[in-house]
């Protein structure tokens, strides 16, 4: 496939979501679903992280999550308890980001995106 010069890069990325199993005390379940991303201009991200960590840590606290909030534009097979479709939405997705096996999920999976030839060499 040739390279393609584009305004946006927008793709799928599986995420695995490694959390407490309701049912087995001490024991996880890895959940899965597919986000898209938007990859973010490292001169833009290294600009936003610069900005962050310039302010007082209650309100680096607030935007902590910031970058996967920009770059996380939708997702598949994302389900309630009764099984129905959960439509992507910002304000769900920062529900999702409170708990912490989701945004270390995300996070894995985004960073595992920006260096693909790393993720399937299992590093």
């Amino acid at each position: 496939m040739k390279f393609k010069i584009v305004d946006a890069h927008v793709f799928w990325w599986p995420v695995e979501v490694v959390c407490p199993d309701p049912d087995k005390p001490g024991k996880t379940v890895t959940q899965s679903f597919t986000m898209q991303f938007q990859a973010m201009p490292a001169d833009e991200a290294d600009a936003m992280m610069k900005e962050i960590n310039a302010l007082p840590p209650e309100e680096q606290k607030n935007r902590q999550h910031e970058e996967l909030l920009r770059v996380c534009k939708n997702w598949r097979d994302v389900t309630d308890e009764k099984g129905e479709q959960v439509p992507f939405s910002e304000e769900t997705l920062k529900a999702c980001l409170q708990y912490s096996w989701f945004n270390r999920g995300l996070y894995k999976a985004y960073m595992r995106s920006l260096a693909p030839d790393e993720a399937r060499k299992g590093n």
